[in-house]
């Protein structure tokens, strides 16, 4: 058993000896991050999306078209009822002649 030892000992020392060979690194995955999209903002103050969104309809703020006036100036009715009694002080808005509508008298609506 002794004679087989250095057979032993040369074969191991030979199995060290032999250069490993190392897996090919894995490249790292690239994290890209989309940007955010930007929300949408009315700019302006309440009362110029108002006035800008009764011109687009019209000049005139009726029965048909509240809910797309109120939609594209992003208000709700409490504001939309404050912003008209404050352009009808200002002199910038009056009632229409059937009780029921609003006009707008300011801007591209002279």
């Amino acid at each position: 058993m002794i004679r087989q030892f250095p057979l032993v000992a040369f074969v191991a020392l030979s199995a060290c000896a032999y250069p490993m060979m190392m897996p090919a690194p894995t490249p790292i995955p690239t994290v890209t991050v989309a940007p955010q999209p930007v929300p949408n903002v009315n700019p302006g103050s309440a009362k110029d999306r108002f006035i800008a969104a009764v011109t687009a309809n019209g000049c005139e703020l009726t029965t048909a078209n509240t809910q797309t006036v109120l939609a594209s100036a992003t208000l709700s009715q409490q504001d939309m009822a404050r912003i008209m009694t404050e352009l009808r002080a200002e002199g910038r808005g009056e009632i229409g002649a059937d009780g029921r509508s609003f006009r707008v008298t300011t801007g591209a609506c002279i």
